[in-house]
């Protein structure tokens, strides 16, 4: 089975209002079709070492392709996991081989 790139969610604008968010605040960014638009409110926090004010935030999340240096990255992350998980599996077998032939 031949790899392939893959698609991934990346957000590429994040913006915080301190009012709600309004058309004009938006209209000028360049979305695309299939782009996730999340507009949220946080009621903020308040203590003694950390603390922020209620705000509004939008992020705009896009479908884009891994980098190729991505995509090598990750099939070599995957050999990785695949030769240690063998090995792993290896030793359980010689534990329980070692077990049970002791039996015998």
């Amino acid at each position: 089975m031949e790899e392939t790139k893959i698609w991934k969610d990346k957000d590429i604008h994040y913006k915080q209002f301190n009012g709600p968010v309004k058309w004009k605040d938006i209209k000028d960014f360049p979305f695309e079709d299939e782009d996730v638009i999340t507009v949220t409110y946080d009621e903020g926090y308040y203590s003694e070492n950390n603390s922020w004010d209620p705000h509004y935030f939008i992020k705009v999340t896009r479908k884009i392709e891994e980098t190729d240096d991505e995509f090598a990255r990750r099939l070599e992350r995957k050999a990785q996991d695949k030769e240690r998980y063998r090995k792993e599996r290896y030793e359980k077998y010689l534990k329980l081989k070692e077990e049970f032939e002791s039996k015998v």
